[in-house]
């Protein structure tokens, strides 16, 4: 039950199938593709099918039945198409069937199972027209910069990656590098299929690759720049090859379709604008398939590849349960991010989470086009953390108040639905919130990764992988690559160093119990399943949280703590990341559960740091339940042998948070590095060790020193250096030749370590004369017996 088996094992709760044996069912899907799902990138046809209704004459469309029940037969029919067509279906009776439209016009294609339940879809077959600035083209309707929504699209397009693309491609912009002393970038053909408007150099259809090579732009574009290999090497912001695109007018209609435009995405336009008004015209899809057909080309760009393999890619699974909506629909999260208040939060095309669901495709230079929106937890927290996290936090969280869905009041039966906070409850353990607290305000706000994880979620769940260094789609950590589970922890090796597994980081003590000291994962795993011992269980095995037969209310009636240890084990189990997400507030959650249910309950260390800084090491622990604790000797290890360096005394029994902290001065070891441990002792003498931590010694100066002030003679500033060996109360003092006081530069509390300050001739607003003048240091060491006092002479001279 590791984090490397569960964490996105999620999807195995979400994705369920309603298989109907009764009757046979079928539906006809357009099949989206990409080279990725075919293996291969055909020659003379790009994009391959992104699955839209409006398709470019001349490409390849395809479709596929998806069928339920007892099916044996499958019957395709092409119903109707434009006069003058001559094109077949490939098959009439495979699941799964192609067809190239010749002609403009609608093509309606049936499906039939066993000659009975069948489905049909109208495909309509339309050429490109492109953009360009100041002509009446497909986009003229939406190139307003004032409106309605739809009415503003192109001036936000303008600004995007996709509009620019090409042009920065060809002006050696793209994967640039210093090559012999010149900044270049590196382009080619394979590249421009994608970052253009369609690409079939032998359809004439409008499409980029056909009318690049009519007018002979595709053989000279690239004339003037040095081949390498199959690319270019292209002078960054050489404007050649745009210019001569964008000016010379026989590269008219190649320079309107010389972005990934409007119709990359909505299909060619031309009988959209020919009947404008009429939405069937042209095509609006969420589906994964728009995005893949150039976001899924391996080896280079492995998005999509991620994508296919995630859970959110197999969403939705319950598309009649509206009260799941918007979290659990593609189309009901689009809605709902255009309007968060709106109750018509439905799924009408039952699209999963797909790439245009999270991202704004005509904005994708903000923030990647996120639909970021605020995010408050079902208690009321306000989330202000998290960066383009935040986004995956809208559905990521607890669908109960933590603090209220548990009373204290008995009877505790006839619960009608899960007794839990409803699956993914990721946000909320991040930061530390909205879990039954038992009492303990100090819970409240506890974190390990929410508050220095910048881009939470996203930071470590789409980390670059793979050969292509692409952002993980897949979101989840575990690789399953070649039949073994390898934990992908590139997002954690920049924090916690060369790990290669979740479980290398280790507890800060042997949370479970069984007297070892374990990585963090495997201790948590232990604590819930001993906290699972305590707790009544279902025929299967598995922890009760559904209280609906009498048995079951037996079980928890008058139970208020097992009620409360439920909650907290699915709360935990539920989280999918066994501590990693927030060590501490799991580890707080689990030990203040085991109490409530009768647990012996040791000193739970929650966390155990060193930070080094200049002639010392800060330590800090936490405890979160303390149970006869005498206290902390403190050790350190330096050439191999441990030495107690001192004592902190513990709190006895508490079941509250303690914070604890002791300072190492270390200036007098000779040493470049040093490991600490705790060694927790009981009342009884009874004992046992933290896990140890090891620190880079900076060592700070061995004695105090008054250094000469620099410049001297000086007029009108100067500055005066010191060391400090220990921390110390520092006073410096200025005078002048007859002992009267001039100034007080400093007078505080200052580390280890050397310092600096300056002083002026306008001091005070008082204008000195030149002359010889006396500065002072007295300094007594914090908690020791050194101190030190020394003058020394300036000259002002003017």
């Amino acid at each position: 039950m590791k984090y490397v088996k569960l964490l996105f094992t999620i999807s195995l709760l979400f994705v369920f199938t309603f298989a109907v044996t009764s009757a046979q069912t079928v539906k006809l899907k357009r099949d989206a593709q990409s080279s990725g799902t075919l293996g291969s990138i055909p020659a003379n046809t790009f994009p391959i099918y992104s699955g839209l209704q409006t398709v470019a004459k001349g490409m390849k469309v395809y479709l596929a039945a998806d069928t339920a029940g007892g099916v044996t037969s499958i019957t395709w029919t092409l119903v109707s198409q434009p006069a003058g067509s001559n094109t077949t279906l490939s098959s009439t009776s495979d699941q799964k069937v192609t067809f190239v439209p010749d002609s403009i016009g609608y093509y309606i294609v049936k499906v039939e199972v066993n000659g009975g339940a069948s489905d049909q879809d109208t495909l309509l077959a339309a050429t490109y027209r492109g953009y360009k600035d100041g002509e009446i083209l497909g986009c003229v309707c939406h190139d307003l910069t004032s409106g309605r929504d739809w009415q503003t699209v192109v001036p936000k397009w303008q600004q995007s990656g996709h509009a620019t693309i090409f042009k920065e491609g060809i002006t050696g912009q793209l994967e640039a590098a210093n090559v012999n002393g010149l900044y270049q970038g590196t382009y080619g053909p394979s590249c421009i299929k994608c970052h253009t408007t369609g690409w079939s150099p032998d359809v004439d259809n409008g499409n980029y690759g056909y009318e690049a090579k009519a007018s002979g732009f595709d053989t000279t574009w690239y004339k003037t720049f040095t081949p390498n290999g199959s690319m270019y090497l292209i002078p960054t912001n050489d404007m050649t090859a745009w210019n001569l695109l964008t000016t010379d007018s026989k590269y008219a209609k190649a320079s309107r379709v010389a972005f990934i435009g409007c119709e990359s995405c909505h299909g060619p336009a031309s009988a959209h604008q020919d009947s404008y008004g009429n939405p069937n015209m042209i095509s609006k899809s969420l589906d994964a398939g728009v995005c893949n057909q150039c976001h899924d080309a391996p080896t280079h760009h492995m998005v999509g590849h991620y994508y296919n393999a995630s859970a959110h890619a197999r969403l939705p699974h319950l598309e009649a349960r509206t009260s799941c909506f918007p979290c659990h629909g593609g189309t009901a999260y689009y809605k709902y991010s255009k309007n968060p208040t709106s109750p018509q939060w439905v799924n009408d095309d039952a699209t999963p989470i797909s790439c245009a669901v999270c991202h704004k495709a005509h904005e994708v230079n903000n923030n990647f086009g996120l639909r970021i929106m605020p995010v408050t937890l079902q208690n009321g927290y306000q989330v202000t953390l998290g960066g383009n996290g935040q986004l995956c936090m809208t559905c990521h969280q607890a669908r109960k108040n933590g603090n209220t869905v548990i009373t204290d009041q008995a009877p505790y039966y006839g619960y009608s639905d899960r007794f839990d906070a409803h699956h993914g409850p990721q946000t909320d353990m991040l930061f530390g919130e909205n879990a039954y607290q038992f009492g303990d305000n100090l819970l409240t706000g506890l974190m390990t990764h929410g508050a220095v994880v910048k881009d939470a979620c996203v930071t470590c769940h789409m980390a670059e992988r793979g050969a292509s260094n692409t952002p993980n789609h897949g979101f989840s950590l575990v690789d399953t690559t070649g039949g073994a589970d390898k934990d992908i922890v590139s997002g954690c090796v920049p924090c916690h160093g060369p790990i290669t597994s979740f479980d290398d980081v280790m507890a800060s003590s042997d949370f479970d119990g069984n007297g070892k000291v374990e990585g963090v994962q495997t201790e948590v795993e232990g604590m819930l399943n001993n906290l699972a011992s305590y707790l009544p269980k279902n025929s299967d095995g598995s922890v009760l949280n559904r209280f609906v037969t009498s048995a079951d209310s037996v079980a928890v009636r008058n139970k208020p703590n097992v009620i409360k240890g439920i909650y907290t084990y699915y709360f935990v189990e539920e989280d999918r990341s066994m501590g990693v997400h927030n060590t501490k507030y799991t580890v707080a959650l689990l030990s203040k559960a085991l109490a409530a249910v009768g647990a012996v309950v040791p000193v739970e260390l929650t966390s155990f740091t060193a930070q080094a800084s200049t002639g010392s090491v800060n330590l800090s622990w936490e405890t979160v339940t303390e149970v006869n604790n005498n206290g902390f000797e403190v050790e350190r290890k330096t050439a191999d042998k441990w030495e107690s360096i001192g004592f902190v005394k513990g709190n006895g029994t508490s079941s509250q948070l303690s914070r604890y902290t002791f300072k190492d001065n270390i200036n007098e070891l000779n040493a470049e590095k040093a490991v600490y441990r705790l060694k927790q002792i009981d009342l009884n003498g009874t004992f046992k060790y933290s896990k140890e931590v090891e620190v880079t010694i900076v060592a700070g100066p061995k004695e105090y020193t008054l250094f000469q002030n620099y410049p001297n003679p000086f007029n009108p500033t100067t500055t005066i250096k010191y060391a400090l060996p220990f921390e110390s109360n520092v006073k410096i003092s200025v005078y002048n030749i007859t002992g009267q006081l001039i100034k007080v530069l400093v007078n505080s509390e200052q580390p280890t370590g050397n310092h600096e300050v300056t002083f002026s001739t306008n001091s005070n607003g008082v204008q000195l004369s030149s002359g010889i003048y006396f500065y002072t240091i007295e300094a007594q060491a914090i908690g020791g017996s050194g101190s030190f006092r020394q003058t020394k002479k300036m000259v002002l001279m003017k």
